[in-house]
């Protein structure tokens, strides 16, 4: 597998949350700075489409915990309300972001996979010697998605959010 090329396979247990409450914001891309602000900057909607419809686009900002940020497009690609999003990405990494939604208990398993193709120059360049970095930044940043996620579903249903 090529240095820039990425696969991470993971799972999220929401309680909070029931699968279509879950879907109802992984769908939404402008929601992302409110429950993952820790990683999502700025999220921009590119056209009138909608909320979960399939081909919506916005431009994102993201950073990790490493000194650099990411801007791309996210596109929803695959929308199965209370099941399935999957959405591309378009920029300084291009990528597949697929989310499977089912029930557990009386909340949400989310079953995350996540390819990706660094793109931006330098990254990808420097790609052969940071790719254990690269892979430390996605496992600090996507704990910190789970939480915002569990947070943001407790605060809507507390009026909060």
């Amino acid at each position: 597998m090529p240095s820039n090329v990425f696969r991470f396979d993971e799972s999220w247990d929401i309680p909070e949350g029931t699968p279509q409450e879950v879907w109802d914001v992984l769908s939404d891309a402008e929601l992302l700075p409110r429950w993952w602000g820790d990683a999502y900057k700025e999220v921009e909607p590119l056209d009138k489409k909608g909320k979960g419809v399939v081909g919506s686009r916005a431009r994102a900002r993201a950073r990790g915990a490493l000194p650099y940020e990411l801007n791309f497009i996210i596109e929803a690609a695959e929308l199965e309300p209370g099941r399935l999003v999957v959405v591309k990405t378009f920029g300084d990494f291009d990528g597949l972001w697929r989310a499977e939604l089912s029930p557990s208990g009386t909340g949400t398993r989310v079953k995350l996979t996540w390819q990706v193709i660094v793109e931006r120059p330098i990254l990808k360049f420097l790609a052969p010697l940071l790719r254990p970095a690269f892979a430390w930044n996605h496992r600090w940043t996507t704990p910190r998605g789970e939480a915002g996620l569990r947070r943001y579903l407790a605060a809507q249903k507390n009026g909060r959010a």
